[in-house]
């Protein structure tokens, strides 16, 4: 009888009730980025698919990728779709993602909402005009009330963080900057075969009053695959100068832990105030971009205030 009566309790509670439970890898993607707060209850996270831009949802962070739905899948030969983010601007929400079109460099596009509505429709709003260079990996700042993009050049030999400012969400205004490039061996594949020169996916960071951009260094195959940090001085955030990289990684592999290359760094705040890092990251040292996926864990700031990252902890259940 007891039997009986806990599983028609458990037929007739409703299934947002019931314990959610969560396990890393959280999401079987990579370059994820979540939303820094939860949007009407739910924590919004995206990653790559390669073909299409899926917004996952979840009630906590490590429970993110619990629900999904696909609100762009393109129809005019636009392809090796990558790294998109989400922002709220002017009561709308803008996807701003990597694609190619056919015999074109790649680009960053543009994705509007029809509503206020996160999980609503989307309308296609084409590429940004980035004087034509092939760029990837679009991510915001906002500095004083300003709208910068963040974005990666790859025609120059190497992976360079660039930014400009943004006068409206499709309409990039004045110089660009470099911010960032690979200097440092950590930031150049230094001890594997994959050792092309890589600063990218770019995300910012933002606790007591400091400003930082958390980023990826060295190749993205390569199991050093790591995140570096920029820290903002003050001033004009086009300049480079009012940056300060720190000269060693902040997240680095774990081979005691069975991960390597840890990059693509996302950050939100559980409704507890914990802080937690999302990350892409692999279980194998193997020198390939495969297999990479989306894990979660909690971190903590230094008494300097700077991030506290610790290092990538094992796969499985993720502790409450």
């Amino acid at each position: 009888m007891t039997r009986w009566i806990l599983s028609l309790a458990l037929l007739l509670t409703p299934w947002a009730a019931l314990p959610q439970t969560a396990a890393n890898p959280i999401l079987d993607h990579a370059d994820p980025f979540i939303t820094l707060h939860p949007v009407e209850g739910r924590y919004l996270l995206l990653g790559t698919t390669g073909r299409n831009i899926t917004i996952w949802s979840g009630p906590t962070v490590p429970t993110a990728a619990s629900e999904s739905k696909v609100v762009f899948t393109p129809t005019d030969g636009l392809t090796e779709i990558w790294s998109p983010t989400i922002w709220k601007m002017d009561g709308r929400w803008w996807i701003y993602f990597t694609g190619r079109m056919p015999g074109k460099p790649h680009a960053i596009y543009v994705l509007e909402s029809n509503t206020a509505d996160a999980l609503g429709s989307y309308t296609f709003r084409g590429a940004l005009d980035l004087n034509g260079r092939a760029s990837i990996d679009p991510s915001l700042l906002t500095v004083s009330g300003r709208n910068y993009l963040m974005y990666v050049t790859v025609d120059s030999g190497a992976n360079e963080i660039h930014m400009v400012r943004l006068q409206g969400p499709m309409q990039p205004a004045g110089p660009e900057s470099l911010i960032a490039k690979p200097e440092y061996p950590w930031e150049k594949g230094a001890g594997t075969t994959r050792n092309y020169p890589v600063d990218e996916g770019p995300t910012a960071l933002y606790h007591a009053g400091k400003t930082f951009v958390v980023f990826s260094g060295s190749d993205t195959a390569s199991p050093r695959y790591c995140l570096g940090l920029l820290t903002f001085k003050g001033g004009d955030p086009l300049m480079a100068a009012n940056w300060t990289k720190a000269p060693e990684p902040v997240f680095t592999a774990s081979p005691e832990h069975g991960i390597w290359g840890p990059g693509r760094g996302t950050f939100a705040e559980g409704k507890d105030g914990t802080w937690w890092l999302l990350y892409a990251a692999k279980s194998t040292d193997d020198p390939t971009p495969r297999a990479r996926a989306t894990r979660a864990k909690r971190f903590t700031w230094k008494a300097d205030g700077t991030p506290d990252f610790g290092v990538p902890t094992k796969d499985g259940p993720i502790t409450p």
